[in-house]
């Protein structure tokens, strides 16, 4: 029995320990220096094209642009202002039409939140002012607090541990089962 099982262990060694002798596929002997080059030319295209200007989660510093955009004049009062006029006011309205138990249901608050995040975008960019910053962070905790704040409550709800006794079964019915199988494997050969 043992041998039919490394059998097929044994040829599949042999198979790939084998070189493949495949004639048309030699590589060339310059190939380093041609994928180097072309790593070269690469990088220096990206360093060409440094877009200084766009902010990333990867830059660590994306919270200090403040100190980034020192050309650009934020009017606070006015980005405040409108933020809560322009953007919270058509939010707040939108999710009074939404039944409270679907506050916390992704599918029907999606797009006013979505549509108010893009305004929030537009009234900080026409104040001069940055995305995200600590007014508009401010202004999306009201939200949640607001809004959201019962929703981690009823996920939580949803989702109980199991019994004690459901998981000890479900976990010796299947390690029991393996003792049986080498008996019956055993057996039989």
């Amino acid at each position: 029995m043992v041998s039919y099982l490394l059998l097929p262990a044994v040829i599949l060694y042999v198979v790939v320990s084998q070189p493949a002798n495949i004639t048309g596929t030699e590589k060339p002997k310059n190939e380093t220096s041609f994928y180097k080059d072309k790593l070269k030319a690469i990088e220096n295209e990206l360093e060409k094209n440094n877009t200084f200007l766009v902010i990333s989660e990867d830059n660590e510093n994306f919270q200090d642009q403040k100190n980034e955009f020192l050309h650009q004049h934020c009017q606070q009062d006015l980005l405040i202002n409108l933020s809560h006029v322009y953007c919270g006011e058509p939010f707040y309205a939108e999710m009074h039409n939404i039944h409270t138990d679907e506050w916390c249901v992704l599918k029907s608050i999606f797009r006013p939140y979505n549509d108010l995040t893009q305004c929030l975008e537009l009234v900080t960019e026409y104040t001069g002012c940055y995305f995200p910053n600590p007014d508009i962070q401010d202004f999306f905790l009201y939200i949640h607090s607001t809004y959201f704040q019962n929703c981690m409550e009823k996920a939580e709800d949803l989702f109980e541990d199991a019994p004690t006794s459901l998981v000890v079964a479900l976990t010796i019915i299947p390690v029991s089962l393996i003792p049986v199988m080498i008996c019956l494997v055993l057996w039989k050969s």
